[in-house]
């Protein structure tokens, strides 16, 4: 994600609101990220998080009073919507004990403060700059600082914990956080993790990894290899997931989703659902939905259709898996260049319409990246990024999309807006 997000910037004009001629998808640009050079954050990546009130949070990978990355507002008035920087990263200086480069989307407690992760940074004894696990207190009065604090530092091969986790927590009914490394479980291939953290008291957490991912290399790992997504629960309590390769012996690792389901006698257990070879789709990198039936929905960033339009590879897809008499089976529909391509992050599922909302990082009429629905077998797109004069529309979006109540979808682009450094737009279907 890092080589992908730090390319060059184009510079860009300020977008107020634009519609697609052929169709009622209404696509306005909210906040343009660099009005005060960098120091409001740069290259957002990770999904939204809207709270009760409207507002918004997430974080740029970027940016900041350091240059290591920001937590951020983002809340509504009359006249528009203002941005805040929560937190910027490496507050102590290199290496960063408190995190830098968070790309992951953020979670809230009951009591209001957030949780992420950053890839890199944090620092504990001989332990450095694998990753951390942090948490955003708000602050007591109005006006104050959000205190962070740091609840994991991340050992990597020094500790068999992990390393570099690039995507959001996910929370238990008993308040423990579950989460990816994407790397790192020991030697002699770092295949990553699904972890657990339980507060022990005193603001600290016990981290114990769940599952160790093969350590037999990438493409002969027929478990899965480097989960790169958040793992999401099953009102029955187990945890879905996806992993970018292994999946199948024989150098075909594709990646593969997967499920991990608590044991009687204690532990996990891992089986694959979908082990992903190239005429389908292959490299997941999204995280898994669940709709009420029980169905698993996500994206696969590469194989499938080769266009120019996807950078000159293989563009990717959507999957569904279902699971029939017993046993998952897959649909897939494949995005052609035109249509999308390269998607990256997950999906949005509205359940009252049946519709899955999806953004591609690259793909559309511009190459540079498109919002899709898909109803049932079907995908269309609503909005070409970089439809405007120097792409002030911003362009190549690597983040899921965020509802507020109204049903208005709301999202991020990585790069181009009026300064360049990415937008965080609205866009009504």
């Amino acid at each position: 994600m890092l080589t992908r997000l730090y390319a060059a910037l184009c510079a860009a004009m300020i977008l107020f609101t634009c519609a697609l001629a052929s169709s009622q998808t209404q696509y306005q640009v909210i906040y343009n990220f660099g009005s005060n050079g960098a120091s409001d954050g740069l290259l957002p990546s990770g999904k939204l998080l809207p709270d009760a009130l409207g507002n918004f949070y997430g974080t740029t990978l970027g940016g900041g009073t350091n240059g290591y990355g920001t937590v951020f507002e983002l809340s509504p008035s009359a006249t528009g919507w203002t941005e805040s920087v929560l937190y910027s990263f490496c507050n102590n200086g290199y290496p960063c004990p408190d995190g830098e480069y968070p790309a992951s989307g953020l979670i809230f407690d009951e009591l209001g403060n957030l949780y992420g992760t950053t890839q890199l940074g944090g620092a504990n004894g001989q332990v450095c700059c694998w990753g951390t696990v942090f948490e955003l207190s708000p602050p007591a009065m109005q006006g104050g600082a959000w205190t962070e604090s740091i609840l994991y530092t991340f050992g990597g091969n020094t500790t068999n914990d992990g390393c570099y986790p690039e995507d959001k927590l996910t929370f238990d009914a008993a308040g423990n956080l579950y989460g990816t490394a994407s790397q790192c479980n020991g030697p002699p291939y770092a295949a990553g993790s699904v972890f657990e953290l339980t507060p022990s008291g005193g603001g600290t957490w016990n981290e114990t990894v769940l599952y160790r991912f093969c350590a037999n290399g990438h493409g002969s790992c027929p478990n899965g290899a480097t989960p790169k997504a958040e793992v999401v629960f099953d009102q029955a309590g187990n945890l879905y997931g996806t992993a970018e390769y292994g999946g199948r012996g024989g150098g075909l690792g594709g990646g593969a989703a997967f499920e991990l389901s608590p044991a009687q006698s204690g532990g996990w257990t891992e089986a694959v659902l979908r082990a992903f070879l190239p005429a389908g789709g292959v490299s997941p990198l999204s995280s898994i939905n669940i709709d009420p039936a029980g169905n698993l929905y996500g994206t696969t960033s590469s194989g499938g259709k080769f266009s120019q339009l996807c950078r000159a590879t293989y563009c990717g897809g959507v999957f569904r898996l279902s699971k029939v008499n017993g046993q998952w089976k897959a649909t897939t529909i494949q995005f052609n260049g035109t249509n999308g391509g390269i998607p990256v992050a997950g999906l949005f599922l509205d359940s009252k319409n049946s519709t899955a909302y999806g953004t591609t990082q690259y793909g559309g009429t511009q190459g540079s990246g498109v919002v899709f629905k898909v109803q049932g077998d079907t995908e269309s797109v609503l909005y070409n990024f970089c439809s405007q004069s120097n792409c002030a529309d911003g362009y190549e979006p690597v983040a899921a999309l965020a509802s507020d109540t109204s049903g208005h979808l709301y999202g991020t682009t990585s790069r181009g807006g009026a300064y360049g450094n990415g937008v965080v737009f609205e866009i009504t279907p």
